[in-house]
């Protein structure tokens, strides 16, 4: 895109309404008289006085406590320099608008016509109170460093000049992972800082806190290296002074010959090939200056194959993007009413970043990035900005730091890592907060779990990740030596039971003497039997019966009946169940729904729809909701005798008969079962407010449904889950991501404990 162009989007999308970025909305009812008194006068003045009495509840009754102010006055602007403060406003919007998110943390910016460090510090100290925090945002060096003091020692809040810290957490990750990569220790490293501004100070404090020895250092201005012979000129000030080093002097030439690492944060251009040519092996080349690096990766990839390159730009790998830091940690001191941002928990935030970049790339961030594969290496060094982990990860991090370090609203009493954990995830949706629930439960008892397309990329990255969350010990099913390519090819590294079914005496003995035992009055001969078994769709299941596994899951590249049809020939129903149900979890506008029956029965009779009913009951309860099941139609209880449902009446009595605490109502429409304003017209509904099942008439209308909220509300969908059979087992879906398996490879290892119990009560 041309710079007219961009030019030209950018000013439209700033410009269109509502104008900005950023907004106000209400987050309490106001539609009624009542609201308003309770909003305002009189009923405000009751968290007034509670407040009064007791500061500490502003947290309570406000805002506060997740509330930012993004403050500046417009003398450093990126890539703009001194611009004033109002010219900085759709900076400090576009920071706020990152906040809110990422992090899920409101914002208002501020921006402050101070430029001397009392006047700026003074009017920040004014307002402050309103506030959780303040992230101070593109103030010139080097009053920024006095400003961001001296507000750290008079507020209460945390304080944090991103400025200066926000470059120096996440390079600090990247320089971590990126030793490790070419196998180099921290503490024998050279370093070269080129740049004195804010950012680089702070890099260059937090690189020695990490253990890069000082005198192997050297910072480079626009003047040349910072030397002892300079300091004592009176060149430098006080902050440039404290990285000085008796060496001789020289220019950013000198200073990278021999070098391990450079750190740019300077201007783009300043450093050439040879330059480059000039560091030792293996080097780090952190290329920070944006929009356009001190050198660019092609620059460095024409007179080095052996080098690591970062940029501060997306269309390159290792992106050092300020937004992996200060939404997080901010975060995480909010959540523990921190009075500061300390050294500790800046730290934590880096190796938290560092630690994240080994784990699994999940399928979403892959597909933020045009499908591109991640793995831990070269040109992986730190998460991607679009991952959704890092917001557990690094906030956790901060707010455990901050606990530790006692400068926490929260005792270490007071504060479950494992709990505050759980509870940033539910900030991610409905959906994670409740399979987090069903993989504490499956981490409990490890289960075993096969797997019939064990070569498929996306389930060898569930399996790795279903192993380092202790959910179950998975079984992958293919050949090995393809199975390994892929893990290699992904850059995983796990260990698990694998199975090349041609080859497994099991299926021309003991499998096939099953299976034809099970299926030889049907037609199945042992010879059939054994070439049945050489397809993993039918070895699987077969393993689940036998024994050998507990639960089974397939379809991530196999048509639904390829999966579904050996599960019912070779587990088997359930003795104690009608029917074999397919139905979906789904959180759609902040609620939890079951739909069913969408994936099995096609047109069920009266029977059939009333064990959907109790068997997607059933499994609404495991997931702690409690049911109200609604009997979906085209009309509301039969409007009239032409429009009568005598099946769906019919199943609702054979409900009520089997389970008669199920609270059931029907046959209703669809926005009847979810509108209260709608069920006020039929006062004999056996339930008030939203259903949370609901029973569609046939697969058909099922199968539409739960495919338009997923398409067209943006509803979550876990499943199909499968109710019925002997033994579990669940089906994939082919376009579902590795955090879906993951899902659903939870939900199998629940169902397995659970059966294991019901086989030790029988």
């Amino acid at each position: 895109m041309s710079n007219d162009q961009l030019r030209v989007d950018a000013l439209e999308y700033h410009s269109s309404e509502p104008r900005g970025k950023v907004t106000v909305v209400p987050t309490k009812p106001h539609g009624t008289q009542r609201e308003l008194s309770l909003a305002y006068s009189p009923g405000v003045a009751y968290p007034c006085k509670e407040i009064r009495d007791n500061p500490a509840k502003a947290y309570k009754y406000t805002s506060k406590g997740n509330l930012v102010a993004v403050i500046s006055n417009g003398t450093a602007v990126l890539g703009l320099g001194d611009i004033g403060p109002l010219a900085s406003k759709p900076v400090m919007e576009g920071k706020g608008l990152l906040f809110k998110a990422f992090a899920d943390i409101d914002v208002f910016d501020i921006e402050v016509d101070r430029t001397d460090v009392d006047g700026f510090v003074e009017a920040v100290k004014a307002i402050a109170p309103t506030f959780g925090g303040i992230n101070l945002e593109d103030i010139g060096a080097p009053e920024c460093f006095e400003i961001e003091r001296r507000l750290v020692e008079e507020l209460d809040i945390p304080v944090m000049h991103d400025d200066q810290h926000g470059t120096a957490i996440i390079s600090g990750a990247a320089l971590l992972n990126g030793l490790e990569v070419v196998e180099k220790e921290i503490g024998k490293v050279s370093v070269v800082i080129l740049g004195a501004g804010a950012s680089a100070i702070s890099c260059a404090r937090h690189y020695r806190r990490l253990g890069v020895n000082p005198e192997n250092m050297t910072m480079v201005d626009s003047k040349g290296i910072v030397t002892s012979k300079r300091m004592e000129n009176g060149e430098l000030n006080e902050y440039k002074s404290e990285f000085a080093r008796d060496v001789p002097e020289g220019g950013i030439r000198e200073a990278l010959d021999g070098a391990d690492v450079f750190l740019g944060l300077s201007k783009g251009g300043l450093v050439s090939p040879d330059m480059i040519k000039s560091m030792k092996e293996k080097p780090l080349i952190f290329a920070l200056a944006n929009p356009d690096p001190e050198i660019t990766p092609e620059q460095v990839s024409s007179v080095r194959d052996d080098a690591i390159v970062a940029t501060g730009r997306s269309d390159y790998p290792n992106q050092i993007n300020n937004v992996l830091g200060f939404p997080y940690i901010f975060r995480g001191a909010l959540d523990v009413r921190a009075s500061e941002i300390t050294e500790g928990m800046k730290m934590a935030a880096t190796k938290a970043l560092a630690q994240l970049a080994k784990e699994p790339v999940p399928d979403d961030v892959s597909s933020a990035y045009q499908g591109e594969q991640m793995s831990f290496g070269p040109d992986y060094l730190i998460p991607k900005p679009f991952d959704a982990r890092v917001l557990i990860w690094e906030a956790s991090a901060v707010a455990e730091a901050a606990v530790r370090e006692g400068v926490s609203g929260l005792s270490a009493d007071e504060f479950d890592v494992g709990s505050y954990r759980e509870k940033l995830e539910s900030r991610l949706g409905l959906t994670r907060s409740i399979m987090r629930r069903v993989i504490n439960q499956a981490r409990r008892e490890k289960k075993r779990i096969v797997f019939c397309e064990g070569e498929d990329p996306t389930i060898v990255k569930a399996a790795s990740q279903c192993i380092s969350e202790g959910i179950c010990e998975p079984i992958l099913l293919g050949q090995k030596k393809r199975i390994e390519a892929v893990k290699e090819e992904l850059g995983l590294s796990f260990d698990c039971e694998m199975i090349d079914v041609r080859y497994d005496e099991r299926r021309r003995g003991s499998y096939a003497d099953e299976l034809h035992q099970q299926r030889g009055r049907r037609g199945l001969t042992r010879e059939d039997a054994i070439r049945q078994l050489k397809s993993t769709t039918f070895f699987a299941p077969m393993m689940v019966r036998m024994g050998d596994a507990d639960g089974y899951l397939g379809g991530i590249s196999h048509q639904y009946p390829d999966i579904v049809k050996p599960c019912l020939q070779v587990i088997g129903p359930d003795p104690n169940s009608h029917r074999i149900v397919g139905m979906y979890m789904m959180t759609v506008n902040g609620q939890l729904m079951f739909i069913g029956d969408a994936t099995i029965n096609i047109y069920p009779d009266a029977r059939t729809l009333a064990e959907i009913a109790v068997q997607t009951a059933k499994v609404a309860k495991r997931f702690g909701v409690k049911p109200k099941v609604a009997m979906l139609s085209f009309s509301n209880f039969g409007t009239s005798a032409e429009m009568r449902t005598d099946r769906i009446e019919e199943a609702i009595e054979i409900v009520r008969e089997i389970d008669p605490d199920l609270v059931i109502d029907g046959p209703m429409q669809a926005d009847t079962a979810l509108v209260p304003d709608i069920q006020q017209d039929y006062p004999f509904m056996t339930f008030n407010g939203p259903a949370n099942v609901l029973v569609c008439p046939n697969l058909a209308s099922a199968n539409i449904a739960y495919k338009l909220l997923q398409r067209v509300a943006g509803a979550e969908m876990t499943g199909p889950i499968l109710e019925g059979l002997s033994r579990p087992a669940h089906v994939l879906q082919r376009r579902d991501s590795t955090r879906d398996v993951v899902h659903m490879a939870a939900i199998c290892a629940v169902d397995a404990q659970r059966a294991a119990n019901q086989r030790l009560i029988d």
